[in-house]
């Protein structure tokens, strides 16, 4: 059986896409971090749903946020990365 695929498959562009998503991600996980411990005073005598209500919010706000062009987090990741190959390994 054979495959045949409209466009060539270019694992270089699947690795930058990799690690640009990957990048984002993290910004959005170190985000939603931040913005809990800003949030604590807030959610400190709060029930469980409403902790998880502000948990969800926080999370869909940092992704948001992320994905809009972060706070650089995420550029930093990828240039530096960049710069070693995309390995993450110092050439050294």
């Amino acid at each position: 059986m054979k495959v045949y695929l409209d466009k060539p498959i270019n694992l270089m562009q699947g690795q930058k896409a990799d690690l640009e998503d990957t990048a984002k991600e993290f910004e959005a996980i170190l985000l939603k971090e931040v913005l809990k411990e800003a949030f604590r005073p807030i959610t400190k005598n709060k029930s469980f749903q409403e902790r998880m209500y502000y948990d969800t919010f926080l999370e869909g706000i940092s992704r948001k946020i992320a994905l809009s062009g972060g706070i650089g987090i995420s550029q930093f990741i990828i240039e530096s990365l960049k710069g070693h190959g995309g390995s993450g390994h110092s050439k050294e």
